[in-house]
């Protein structure tokens, strides 16, 4: 039977489970235990203490495998220790997870460097920003589509430009720019159940408008370029069709 750790005031955490080459076994601390073991080996802290156990002692001791939740460093995925950390977890358990935890926080910084710098470009890659005075901003090839109105959406921002989306479902998606700035990702052609199509990285349906409202419009648009077979960014509504075929209703 496990011991009550409520009754004796032990808070226990399961800090690693790691696992060492076979011919570096380290022993088992559990009192009374002599085995060595190279598996499954489970580091815990026990009130000051940390101990180092094999499965079969850590749950005598604890009750189950689970019964500490998840581990700390690593996720419980049995680490494999080189030489000289086998020697920390023998010699010096607290310098191991100190060196556990100086390495997992390098490794998330890496992470979130590499997630910023990709940020950026697709921040460099996305549409133009739009200038804040009153006149609207201008592209190429987008003074034809603002003298015309021809443009199929009331609430479109005269003269923004747009980028339309082929995906690999066969579905057509363009993004449009609201008078009051907002940006959409709109249905082209429009169809029954479009407002249950994209996931909510992409925004939320506005049935009012007829599309998606965005949130991040980096995030929707890298969204739309990872299941697309074809983008286009244009101020040409004849590039929007020729890449996604004529819009069949006007709103």
């Amino acid at each position: 039977m496990p011991e009550d750790r409520a009754l004796t005031g032990f808070a226990p955490r399961l800090m690693a489970i790691v696992e060492v080459d076979k011919s570096e076994r380290v022993y088992c601390a559990q009192p009374g235990c002599h085995h060595t073991v190279y598996k499954a080996i489970h580091v815990v802290r026990e009130d000051d203490k940390l101990l180092v156990l094999g499965s079969t002692c850590f749950q005598k001791r604890f009750g189950s495998l689970t019964a500490l939740g998840k581990a700390q460093h690593w996720g419980g995925n049995g680490k494999v220790l080189t030489s000289e950390e086998r020697a920390l977890l023998a010699e010096n358990t607290q310098a191991l997870l100190a060196r556990f935890e100086a390495e997992e926080a390098r490794l998330r910084e890496e992470a979130e460097q590499k997630l910023q710098r990709l940020r950026e470009e697709l921040a460099r890659r996305s549409l133009p920003t739009q200038a804040p005075a009153a006149a609207p901003f201008q592209i190429p090839g987008m003074r034809g589509m603002s003298l015309r109105g021809s443009f199929p959406w009331s609430w479109m921002m005269p003269g923004s430009s747009v980028a339309a989306f082929k995906l690999r479902d066969g579905s057509g998606w363009v993004r449009v720019q609201h008078k009051d700035r907002r940006q959409f990702i709109v249905p082209w052609p429009s169809f029954e159940g479009w407002e249950e199509s994209l996931p909510p990285v992409v925004g939320r349906a506005n049935l009012e408008v007829g599309g998606y409202e965005v949130g991040h419009v980096v995030d929707a648009v890298a969204y739309l370029r990872t299941h697309a077979t074809g983008e286009k960014i244009t101020g040409v509504w004849g590039d929007v069709t020729g890449l996604l075929g004529p819009r069949s209703s006007s709103s």
